[in-house]
């Protein structure tokens, strides 16, 4: 790692993350460490000074139970203890804000915060949600309903061994469409015995997270597929259908979208314009633009994407701009 401007590059993303396994002991080891000296020095002010009024949308996606271990993809389920130590990190530096409030002025100095949920795992929506309701804190959890109730393909083809897809599995996966019938199809079932909370949460239990204090929801398409894979007719339906479900539970929300893997294109940004949502996120990219309201790139809004192995010292800095992942 090398410190300049303020930032530390390192190599790593969602889409990285899942299909290379985690990292090597001994790397995460040392990455650690010079995490911690960081920190204990101090650097975060830094960065937090230079991205003062500055806005950042955190992106995880589940939330692990006191006790239980990860599984499946490993690099998207979260410990509740880790969870609840960055929540109150983040307080303590930055305003946490609705997603509603995205285009509002700051209203201190600070680094402001979004929080959102991919996929509506269990965990998440139980776990999870009470950590942040605890704190009186908002999250924006994006939703496909066309996976409620369902064990997510990539945690049952995970590695058991690495808890990771393999390169080849996801590649197999993606150019399927991302669906779980195609996934199936093309790379079998799985592993069927995931404990609960590494389940999508039902459509019942969706519902009544909605009534929860500070929680929103968005749109992840349908049925999670990738979208730049699908012919425009498949693209305009995954786009519109949750639409019509989120005004069933929330009707007075603005719908947001986020693209499932990440994966978009000029095609499928312009069919999210078109059915209707405020705007759509990547899962990578870090801080907000300047100009986060323009129409040129409301539709290709950026996130932090949040792993599993993420230390609360790696946390710190990357929440303070010191950090950038690719």
């Amino acid at each position: 790692m090398s410190l300049g401007l303020g930032r530390i590059r390192v190599t790593e993303s969602r889409t990285q993350s899942t299909s290379q396994g985690l990292m090597p002991s001994a790397r995460r080891m040392a990455k650690r460490a010079a995490e911690t000296l960081l920190t204990t020095a101090r650097i975060d002010r830094v960065g937090l000074r230079a991205h003062r009024w500055r806005t950042l949308v955190l992106g995880y996606h589940n939330v692990i139970p006191d006790g239980e271990r990860a599984c499946g993809d490993r690099s998207l389920h979260l410990d509740r203890a880790m969870f609840a130590a960055q929540l109150d990190a983040l307080a303590t530096t930055h305003d946490v804000i609705p997603l509603s409030a995205i285009d509002d002025e700051p209203r201190s100095d600070r680094p402001r915060a979004i929080l959102t949920f991919d996929d509506a795992y269990r965990g998440a929506m139980t776990v999870g949600l009470a950590e942040i309701e605890m704190r009186g804190m908002h999250v924006t959890v994006f939703v496909a309903p066309g996976l409620f109730g369902s064990l997510a393909w990539w945690d049952r083809l995970a590695d058991t061994g690495a808890g990771a897809l393999s390169s080849d599995v996801r590649d197999v996966a993606l150019r399927a469409g991302g669906r779980a019938d195609a996934v199936a199809a093309v790379a079998g079932d799985g592993n069927a015995m995931l404990p609960e909370w590494a389940a999508i949460a039902s459509e019942m239990e969706v519902r009544t997270a909605a009534r929860r204090p500070g929680v929103s929801l968005g749109a992840h398409t349908w049925t999670h597929a990738n979208l730049a894979a699908l012919d425009p007719r498949e693209l305009a339906s995954e786009c519109a259908r949750p639409m019509a479900w989120l005004r069933s539970v929330q009707p007075d929300v603005t719908p947001w979208f986020a693209y499932p893997y990440g994966l978009t294109s000029a095609a499928v940004a312009r069919a999210a314009s078109e059915a209707g949502y405020s705007g759509a996120f990547r899962i990578d990219g870090g801080w907000l633009p300047l100009a986060a309201s323009a129409a040129s790139t409301r539709f290709n809004l950026p996130r932090l994407n949040i792993p599993a192995e993420l230390s609360l010292a790696g946390f710190r800095l990357r929440t303070a701009g010191l950090l950038s992942r690719r």
